[in-house]
């Protein structure tokens, strides 16, 4: 556990250099953060091998998200060098006296990141997060996921050795428990927190950082259920069940773009959709959860899903007890309910290879679109050839953008792109900041702040705004 003695001469630090950060061009920081991308992909076979002993996560799946990881640091890093960041706004002569006013983004200083554990790369300690800050010019203090600490401190290795031209200071690994996160985020020199976790935990950040002399942001990630609603000419392609079904189950379940709602028409159709994806859930593979604790928060929610009355509860069969890994392996499961059934629990996010599977009328799907939570996504499944598809559409769309911050159709939530138009981000409880984006070259803009240059001359201002 980093102590807080040290915790303090690590924020100290990065604030010594965030000044000279300030002074770097996107260039400079382009440079380091594809040289960070570089040392990552040279490294991959024991990054993989270290994260896959750890987490329990496949190889394949590894790989792939240290793909997207060193392809951020350098989409982010061509995006700064590009100025593309810069979004300078300019009044000519608009002060008294006919001063020119420019406004210009500047970097908010020592950035804490909470590194995630369904995403140990590409949310991790080399993660989006950090990546979008060190764009920014900002100096980064990671807390390492407690269930991953030997990838945490490897990957804090190869980055500290990739950062080397960069002042000392600019990024820093701590551990430990609550404790440790809480003097993080309190550290006077930090400016601004990122965050993917659970509600609960980002809520303890949001209110340490409220309740400092000098408040700061915290851009947290938390719970979201992403509802997919299936319209009724749709639920007659039942192709539909084997797509749902893989979204629900990949990953164990742990992404969280995760759909844990499936809302479907109360039609033959509907309900013949209803059982095929129950079966095909109940069927999928499944392999270890992050965590033992994870696995057992799972096989809670099951216990409890199976004792509400009138539902039906389809789960796959118990793991092998021979399995080292028994304690871990989830059973994926399907809960179906009626309507006036979604409320409490059916309505949250649950970590898992789990879905509530809802048929209901289509006149009840705006109603229910009323019930829900903030989410990072909200899906619909349409067949545009049937009119009465089309305009039930129409109507939802509207409500759906209310709700969530991406908005998929005939498609699946999880997946997410990494690009300029990416919004990774929804309403409460999905985040604590639904204007800002963790994926994507516009998560950059959480780590700036403008200043406006009123009459300021082009030599001088280059002093405040290198570009």
């Amino acid at each position: 556990m980093t102590d807080p003695q040290t915790i303090h001469e690590y924020t100290t630090r990065a604030a010594d250099a965030a000044r000279v950060l300030a002074t770097w061009t996107g260039v400079e920081r382009r440079d380091v953060l594809h040289r960070c991308a570089d040392t990552l992909a040279a490294a991959e076979d024991t990054i993989v091998a270290v994260a896959a002993a750890e987490t329990g996560l496949a190889p394949a799946r590894l790989a792939g998200e240290l793909a997207r990881t060193t392809g951020q640091l350098r989409l982010l890093g061509d995006f700064v060098a590009a100025g593309r960041h810069r979004e300078a706004l300019a009044s000519r002569g608009a002060a008294p006296g006919g001063a020119d006013v420019v406004t210009v983004p500047v970097p908010l200083g020592p950035v804490a990141v909470f590194a995630a554990s369904n995403f140990p790369l590409a949310f991790g300690v080399p993660g989006g997060d950090t990546a979008s800050a060190l764009a920014a010019g900002c100096p980064v203090v990671v807390k390492a996921h407690p269930a991953q600490p030997q990838t945490s401190r490897l990957l804090a290795e190869l980055l500290t050795a990739a950062l080397d031209p960069a002042p000392p200071g600019t990024f820093a690994l701590v551990e430990g428990g609550p404790e440790v996160s809480l003097a993080l985020v309190t550290s006077p020199p930090i400016r601004a927190v990122g965050f993917t976790g659970s509600l609960r935990g980002g809520r303890a950040l949001m209110d340490a950082a409220a309740g400092r002399p000098d408040p700061i942001p915290v851009y947290a990630e938390m719970g979201s259920l992403n509802p997919v609603f299936v319209l009724p000419g749709a639920a007659c392609d039942e192709t539909w069940a084997a797509t749902l079904a893989t979204a629900v189950t990949a990953s164990a379940g742990q992404l969280c773009t995760k759909p844990g709602l499936v809302l479907l028409p109360a039609d033959p159709a509907g309900k013949a959709l209803a059982t095929a994806l129950a079966a095909a859930v109940a069927a999928a593979p499944s392999h270890p959860m992050l965590t033992a604790e994870m696995a057992a928060a799972h096989a809670g929610w099951r216990d409890r899903a199976t004792a509400l009355p009138n539902v039906q509860l389809t789960s796959a069969s118990p793991p092998s007890a021979a399995d080292p890994d028994e304690a871990r392996v989830p059973r994926p499961f399907v809960v179906q309910v009626d309507p006036d059934q979604l409320v409490g629990e059916l309505l949250e996010e649950h970590f898992g290879p789990a879905v509530v599977v809802c048929a209901a009328p289509v006149e009840a799907y705006p109603e229910i679109v009323a019930r829900l939570a903030g989410s990072l996504t909200a899906t619909l499944v349409v067949d545009y050839t049937d009119p009465a598809d089309n305009d039930l559409a129409v109507a939802l769309l509207p409500a759906l953008a209310e709700r969530a911050g991406r908005i998929v159709v005939n498609g699946v939530p999880t997946g997410v792109a990494v690009c300029d138009a990416m919004h990774h981000g929804g309403p409460w409880p999905a985040t604590s900041a639904s204007w800002s984006t963790s994926v994507g070259t516009a998560a950059v803009r959480r780590f700036l702040r403008p200043v406006a240059l009123q009459g300021v001359p082009a030599d001088l201002a280059a002093v405040v705004f290198p570009g």
